[in-house]
């Protein structure tokens, strides 16, 4: 027999309508219990969907002016490449020295390709050029456009022509 059912004679009427009573008077509170728990789920549930939309927004709007700072440098470049003239007469350029700062600020290294064995994870092949030592061959023996990567990742590949070993015989 469960603990919380008495038996009830038919004498006790009165006191099983006061504990009726006092049973839907607690229901009652329980069920305000529920609904209040579950109005202030819901409100946290709708602040966390807001707070992940703001924080959307504000990743966007980060992007955007990550990317201004890269274009105010470049801009930089631009003023420079006005007052070209001004070069020195030992054959430095300026203006490429200011772009490969830029660039390397923001991460950019050059891919050092020129002798190195062709790999096509930072090489793009464009010709084959026969070549008579053997240590050249599959190497890359010229550099057509150089390339670069972004932290550990290729930006650009560079463009290079690679070495065929052909046998003087």
């Amino acid at each position: 027999m469960d603990d919380d059912v008495e038996i009830i004679n038919e004498g006790d009427e009165e006191t099983a309508k006061d504990k009726l009573t006092k049973l839907k008077e607690e229901l009652k509170a329980v069920k305000n219990e529920r609904d209040n728990y579950l109005a202030g789920w819901q409100r946290a549930k709708a602040d966390f969907i807001n707070a992940r939309k703001d924080e959307e927004k504000a990743r966007a709007e980060f992007a955007k002016f990550a990317a201004e700072k890269v274009l105010r440098e470049m801009l930089a470049v631009a003023d420079s490449l006005l007052a070209r003239r001004s070069f020195g007469k030992d054959g430095e350029d300026p203006i490429h020295n200011q772009l490969v700062d830029i660039l390397k600020k923001e991460g950019v290294l050059p891919i050092e390709a020129l002798g190195k064995q062709f790999n096509p994870l930072e090489h793009e092949a464009l010709e084959k050029k026969e070549v008579l030592d053997e240590t050249e061959d599959n190497a890359v023996v010229e550099e057509l456009q150089k390339g670069y990567m972004i932290y550990d990742r290729v930006l650009r590949p560079s463009k290079v022509k690679v070495g065929v070993y052909k046998s003087q015989n």
